[in-house]
Order: C-alpha cells, then structure tokens, then sequence
C-alpha cells in the first residue's frame, strides 16, 4: 500500500473542508449535528454500557482517533457531565490538532498517524468515527489496507475495546468517492487479528454501522463462573 499516497490524500481533503467550513459540521465532512449526535450516540455505546464506568468513580478513558475538531468531548460532556471522562484525540492534520487544543487546552491532542505506528500510551477505549467513509480517489484494495492498519495499531493501544464506524454496503445508492464496506472481510479481519468478542449495530437510520471490538481479557472479568472459561485462552 502506498501509506504516503493515502496520508496526503486524507490531508488535501480535510484541509480543504477545514478552511472552507469552520465551525460547521462540514468541516470534518458530516452532512448536520444530528448526523454526527446519531454516530456519537453510537458510538459511545463502548463505555456508557461499560457496568464498571457507572458504579466506579475512577471514571474511563477515551481516545478519539481522527478526532478533528474534537466535537465528540462537547457531546460527551452534554450527555455525560456526570461521569469523569478523561478525553484526548490524534489526528493527522495539524490544523485539527491546534484547532482541539484551543477549545479543550485541559486535554491531550497529538499530531500522528496511528496507521503508521502503534504508540506507547494506554486508554479504556479509543473511538473512531467517520474515519473511513471518505476514500476519495485511493483504491479499495489500499483503503481497506489503511483502516485495517489504524483499527489494528488502535486495538494493541485498548485496555477494553475499540469502536468505530463504516458506511453499509446496503445503500440504494452509491458515490464513487466513498467506501461502502466489506462485511464479511472486515469480520474476517476482527476475528483473525483482534478479537471474536465483538457486536455490530446496524440499526439505525444512517447508511452505516457501528463496530464495537472487546479485548479477550476484558470480556472475561464479565463471566467469573467456571463453566465459562474454556471459552477463552487467557
């Protein structure tokens, strides 16, 4: 895969909207604020259903890979001012990233592609949401290969799980620009390279679907009683 070709292919594009729609939802290529609270909704799913978020004061970590302007922390304080969430994001473009320190300097924003690299630092959960919608001109084969490697590199970087969203390949139409996922490859991809712990919710009005992958260790503190732990191999 040219990773070069598809990292300034990904720059060009949101640096385009960027300085053409600031301070719209346009700006990280969302169509309205309800089409972005539906995604986040969903999202957010991963650590809002987590049962030891809500009885342990110790709070969650989150990290929003591709977070743009880190619009998901306004919803997330709207929604869960109640809870300690401790937020951070990366991003590829630069702009993002000064853009996201500006409004929430009290968090961690970092300028990278985690589709190169794996990274040191640990969290609860990381999200991605909206990132591999837009292929624009790379071929499908190379973009399958690129949101493969950051879906990847974002697992090995979980403590419990990560979630992230594709547009369905059940659409009455179709624009050339855009990915509309391989369902039965990218299951092929999480069972033989993350995990067999994950749900998919496709049940909602946008052309899309939610992924939500669990480490194995993670899962296992749900079922304590001997009967359950031939079923995994930690």
């Amino acid at each position: 895969m040219n990773e070069n070709k598809t990292r300034e292919s990904q720059e060009r594009i949101y640096r385009d909207l960027y300085e053409r729609h600031k301070d719209t939802p346009k700006a990280v290529s969302s169509e309205s604020w309800e089409h972005k609270f539906l995604r986040y909704k969903n999202i957010c799913k991963i650590f809002y259903d987590d049962e030891e978020w809500v009885t342990d004061s110790g709070g969650v970590s989150v990290h929003d890979i591709g977070m743009g302007v880190a619009d998901l922390y306004a919803y997330i304080k709207n929604q869960f001012g109640d809870k300690k969430i401790c937020y951070s994001g990366s991003d590829i473009l630069e702009e993002f990233v000064m853009c996201a320190k500006r409004r929430y300097p009290e968090f961690d924003f970092y300028h990278r592609d985690i589709a190169e690299a794996t990274f040191d630092d640990k969290y609860d959960y990381l999200v991605m949401s909206g990132v591999f919608h837009q292929r624009q001109d790379i071929i499908i084969k190379d973009w399958e290969n690129f949101s493969q490697r950051i879906i990847k590199n974002a697992f090995s970087m979980c403590k419990k799980g990560v979630a992230f969203n594709f547009i369905s390949p059940f659409v009455d139409f179709y624009q050339t620009q855009v990915y509309y996922c391989n369902l039965p490859k990218l299951l092929n991809f999480i069972n033989d390279n993350l995990s067999r712990f994950f749900e998919i919710k496709h049940n909602y009005a946008l052309y899309e679907f939610t992924v939500c992958v669990y480490q194995e260790a993670y899962i296992k503190t749900k079922h304590h009683q001997p009967e359950f732990q031939k079923y995994f191999k930690i």
